[in-house]
């Protein structure tokens, strides 16, 4: 893996945003401000991906996905990556000037909710259309609906379009082994058992990366089965259709041994696709873990 490609990318971004609104002071909108480019970012058209920017410094590690669906075509959808690793998954709900976005829980994340022992996330996105920007005020609202939202906002601007690089938004529906766990199925077990789940430890740089999955569930024996690796949300791109690794006991053993660039707190994901005879490539579902390489 290239040492060098976070930098990389945070430079790009930065240059991409020069010169783009970003970074602007905020001032009164009017048809006569907004550029022409501009005129189609606004409360009914928010369906794209969004970086966060501060000054002219991109922050690709916040960032949002927006996206449109319903029979109408008027229901919101985000998904926010707020800093960290986690992806939340949002409903959004339309109004006047702006788009309200509300976490959708988890069957154990909504029952810490109603207990008062956790809060859901709650963002507002409004349009900067003469900025080409949203501005994100992002904050957390409890089983009362009582919110704690910051007086000032994050901008926000079109995630700018960079050859052969691309930046995870999707929550993981499975857990990712590390080290001898993600080699061998009983240790792995060993592990859920008696911690409920996986260890986040491994040794750096070498990172034994590995998960099972019950071959029936995965689909037909007769198509093909590979992965698309990420680490700390971007891709790898040596790491694109990786093949699945052997059959043994009705277990399709999904595995990578990484050469991980840093040490510290990271985050390992595994995007499992399923190809059959005549049909697209499929994805399964999502793998991941955060992991403490030592």
């Amino acid at each position: 893996m290239n040492r060098l490609l976070f930098p990389l990318i945070s430079t790009l971004l930065t240059v991409l945003l020069v010169g783009c609104g970003a970074g602007t002071e905020s001032s009164e909108e009017s048809a006569s401000d907004v550029p022409e480019k501009c005129r189609n970012v606004h409360v009914d058209k928010l369906a794209a991906d969004w970086l966060a920017v501060r000054g002219n410094v991109a922050d690709p590690k916040t960032r949002i996905r927006i996206e449109k669906g319903g029979a109408d075509g008027t229901d919101y959808r985000g998904m926010y990556v707020g800093g960290f690793f986690t992806k939340v998954e949002m409903k959004g709900e339309k109004r006047d000037d702006d788009v309200r976005f509300t976490e959708i829980p988890t069957a154990k994340k909504a029952a810490r909710v109603k207990a008062g022992e956790a809060q859901l996330t709650r963002i507002y996105a409004k349009p900067r259309l003469s900025k080409c920007a949203i501005e994100v005020f992002a904050g957390k609202v409890d089983a009362a609906g009582k919110e704690t939202i910051p007086p000032k906002g994050v901008e926000f601007v079109l995630f700018p379009s960079q050859d052969g690089v691309t930046f995870t938004y999707e929550p993981a529906q499975r857990t990712l082994f590390l080290a001898d766990a993600a080699k061998d199925k009983t240790v792995a077990d060993k592990q859920v058992q008696e911690a409920g789940g996986a260890s986040p430890e491994a040794e750096f740089p070498n990172v034994p990366v590995g998960m099972w999955s019950n071959v029936e569930e995965d689909g037909d024996p007769a198509c093909t089965y590979d992965m698309d690796l990420y680490f700390d949300d971007r891709n790898v791109p040596e790491l694109t259709a990786v093949s699945a690794g052997e059959v043994k006991d009705g277990f399709r053993h999904w595995f990578q041994e990484w050469e991980a660039p840093y040490s510290g707190n990271h985050h390992f994901e595994m995007y499992r696709y399923r190809t059959c005879e005549g049909e697209a490539r499929e994805l399964i579902d999502i793998a991941a873990i955060e992991a403490v390489l030592m």
